[in-house]
């Protein structure tokens, strides 16, 4: 399934659009031309830059057409991004300078469009995630910066001979006046993609985020040839790129692996961290670094910070707090905290009426905080890319970590409260213990100052000492960290008793999904209860609910519970996942025969972020479903006992949600996994028969069937599993002793006989497989498949 621990939603959107927002050259051009760069991260080529430009002419008025597409592909956390830009622009051939710029940003869940109309020497800047238009003056010398030209580099380092110059540039992205230096460092001859150049390589700094950027500037074409950007590399190429994308790993860019798992991470209360991290955005001090709750030992240059860092976990009680409506005096310097901006529309109607919705009874500033918190937490599900705009995250009730904490931040301004976002990083248990990008919310108390919470995490009113803040407007690139220390609940680890409770006891060990031989353990280590998922990461666990559903701290969207046997003790556990599927279309037309109960529950329903579509339909007068993981359509029946629809081909649920006026617009898929406690004997057959051959694998199989441990899982399908597995690896004689094996333990099974006789026929012995046929069809008449192998054979 593919909605993963929203703990763990890193922002992405400031790390990725600048991708797109750097200039490739300009010549003068002929009819028609198209341009190719690659985009490479970590030696993958991931996407692809085309820009074509055709000149253009209506009404006897001519112009340069400039159209660009940036196509990337990308995973993070498992969960894939693909990210598609595009940018157009219409340019003055005398001038040289747009007087049209449409841009347009989508990664699959929200897109982010702009438009710059330039007229009599003002810009005007509208976007989609803005009410009003802006109004720019560009008398002032003001460059009108775009993805298809740098004449100015070229006027003023190449034929200029300049060292270092400062220009003033609109950005018409995120439509503002920035300061950008650019420094001459050296000429260099590079060889691109099988050409020579003699280039001149150009560091440009944005004063207003602090992103760096290489140039490598052709002398005699003018070109941009390559530029280089927090670890990814873009390259002057040809049509042919379009053919070699690949999917990178974007985890590698914003995780640093420390190799120390924290189950409980909620509970941290101090951590001293060793680090060196680089950071585009905001500019970071020594000072910027250090405030109550984070202190910095070291050095800062050029946005690198090497040192240490010591986090405590700061939990505010709310003492003094301002009174709600908020009634304390805000300095002109926090007033930018209550206004809207790009992605926080806190003026949105939505956004106000929901927000004094939820603080409605609220008897103070930090109480009305912690409310908006915990409606976000509560409300907002995690989901790869998500809704990154709070109010399209408030929309479509999806989101990471950006866009949980910009939702918030929207509410508490939207009701005067002062708000920001806080980036960085945070402790998480993905790649035993690693530091990833994160962004969480602080809400301006008063005298108090500023307080962190962290509405992802489910720290509603605090954040643990996990977090490291680098800035308002910050990326994370980790160059290398270390845990040195830490303390869990205010003791140190050395402290911590790892007995296992009496109450945990029969829980802990090793439970098994044996359609696919995936191994969880529930474990107790630093004194909380945790379960290792196999590959992905390790959760600290609350104690049972009044249901007995044991929640991870960090979210509500996974759940486990356990099944006892007649004698009391534990012998599985089941794993339930739960993912909110929204209702785009409504079924059109109705089927005249569908009864009136089931007609709010038609339509069809997507998850962007898991690529997932569900079609809810009528059958005959009643409820079916396509199911994305049987890839069939599935008959839905209630289920008065819990409320739910099941499915009658699996364990899996669901239940349709209604919005304030009743209408259904989502539906909740509920993925509920079996889990053996004990672990497959066919393991430690494969692990046997691997490192002594398979003679003693057999042996390893009786030897542990007649131990008869309570660990071993005796099983069918687990064992022809395993068969398949050493056939697919062209190990036959061993595949058929083990499909040998399973026939002699399970002699009713007919499906043990079709696997033989399949191994048997791939090794060349037809008598064998005939008869092997012969007997599965015996047990079970309706094997055709069985059939149609067994006259294939006999007509050879």
């Amino acid at each position: 399934m593919k909605t993963t621990n929203k703990k763990n939603r890193w922002i992405l959107l400031a790390a990725l659009i600048i991708w797109s927002c750097s200039g490739m050259g300009q010549k003068s051009v002929k009819d028609s031309e198209v341009e190719y760069y690659s985009l490479e991260m970590g030696g993958i080529i991931c996407g692809y830059f085309e820009t074509t430009k055709t000149l253009m002419s209506e009404n006897e008025k001519e112009w340069l057409q400039v159209n660009d597409e940036v196509v990337m592909k990308l995973t993070v956390l498992g969960e894939g991004v693909d990210i598609y830009i595009q940018n157009e622009y219409k340019v003055d051939p005398e001038t040289e300078n747009y007087f049209y710029c449409n841009r347009n940003y989508n990664n699959g869940a929200v897109e982010l469009i702009s438009t710059t109309e330039v007229k009599d020497g003002k810009a005007y800047f509208t976007s989609n995630q803005e009410i009003e238009t802006k109004e720019f003056d560009l008398s002032d010398g003001v460059l009108l910066e775009s993805t298809y030209e740098v004449n100015h580099l070229i006027k003023d380092f190449i034929v200029g001979n300049e060292k270092e110059k400062t220009y003033k540039v609109f950005d018409n992205f995120r439509g503002q006046i920035v300061e950008k230096s650019y420094t001459f460092i050296q000429e260099e001859e590079l060889e691109v993609n099988g050409t020579s150049y003699l280039t001149i390589l150009l560091k440009e700094i944005d004063h207003s985020i602090g992103t760096q950027i290489n140039y490598w500037i052709d002398v005699p074409s003018g070109d941009v040839v390559k530029f280089t950007y927090s670890g990814r590399t873009i390259c002057k190429s040809d049509a042919s790129v379009k053919k070699k994308i690949q999917t990178a790993d974007f985890d590698d860019v914003i995780f640093a692996k420390v190799d120390k798992v924290i189950p409980n991470v909620p509970e941290i209360t101090y951590m001293k961290v060793e680090a060196k991290i680089k950071s585009d955005g905001t500019w970071i001090t020594e000072e910027s670094l250090n405030f109550p709750g984070q202190k910095f030992t070291g050095t800062v240059e050029d946005n690198l910070a090497d040192g240490i860092f010591e986090i405590e976990s700061i939990r505010y009680d709310g003492s003094n707090a301002p009174a709600f409506p908020y009634d304390y005096t805000i300095a002109d310097s926090l007033q930018k905290y209550l206004e809207p901006e790009s992605l926080i529309e806190s003026n949105h109607p939505d956004i106000v009426q929901e927000a004094k919705e939820i603080t409605r009874e609220a008897k103070g500033s930090w109480e009305a905080a912690i409310s908006l918190s915990k409606w976000v937490s509560d409300n907002i599900q995690g989901a790869i890319p998500g809704g990154t705009s709070a109010i399209n995250t408030y929309k479509t009730r999806l989101g990471e970590c950006g866009s949980h904490s910009r939702l918030l931040t929207a509410f508490c301004r939207a009701v005067g409260i002062p708000a920001r976002l806080s980036i960085g990083c945070m402790y998480t248990t993905y790649y035993h213990g690693s530091f990833g990008q994160h962004a969480w919310t602080e809400v301006f108390m008063g005298d108090a100052g500023w307080i962190a919470v962290d509405a992802t995490a489910e720290e509603i009113d605090f954040v643990d000492a996990g977090h490291i803040r680098l800035g308002e407007l910050n990326s994370f690139l980790p160059v290398e960290m270390k845990i040195l220390e830490y303390k869990i609940g205010g003791q140190e680890m050395s402290e911590v008793d790892n007995i296992v409770p009496d109450k945990y006891t029969d829980l802990v060990g090793k439970y098994s999904i044996i359609e696919y031989n995936k191994i969880f353990e529930i474990l107790y280590t630093e004194g909380s209860l945790a379960v290792d998922i196999p590959g992905k990461t390790v959760l600290a666990l609350h104690d049972a609910d009044e249901n007995g559903l044991y929640y991870p701290t960090a979210t509500r969207q996974v759940n486990f519970r356990f099944e006892r046997d007649d004698n009391g003790d534990v012998e599985a556990m089941w794993l339930q996942q739960t993912m909110p599927v929204s209702k785009k279309a409504e079924q059109d037309p109705i089927p005249e025969n569908t009864p009136d109960d089931l007609k709010p529950f038609l339509g069809e329903y997507s998850f962007v972020a898991a690529n997932i579509e569900i079609k809810v339909s009528n059958n005959n007068g009643e409820l079916y479903m396509s199911d994305p993981y049987t890839k069939t359509d599935t008959k839905l029946e209630w289920d008065e006992e819990t409320g739910k629809w099941k499915l009658a081909i699996s364990n899996n649920e669901v239940s349709f949600e209604k919005d304030e006026d009743g209408i259904v617009n989502q539906l909740t898929y509920y993925q509920n996994i079996y889990l053996h406690k004990g672990v497959l004997v066919s393991n430690f057959v494969e692990e046997t028969i691997n490192e002594s051959g398979i003679d003693e694998g057999i042996k390893k199989y009786f030897e542990l069937k007649n131990a008869n441990s309570e660990n071993c899982i005796f099983n069918e399908l687990a064992l022809n599993n395993l068969g398949y597995k050493l056939l697919s690896s062209d190990k036959k004689t061993e595949a058929i002793e083990v499909f040998k094996l399973n026939a002699k333990e399970y002699p009713e099974s007919w499906n043990v006989y079709d696997s033989l006789g399949e191994v048997y026929m791939k090794n060349g012995d037809k008598k064998q497989a005939i008869k092997n046929y012969k007997k599965s069809i015996k047990l079970n008449p309706e094997n055709s498949g069985g059939e149609e192998m067994l006259a294939k054979l006999k007509s050879e």
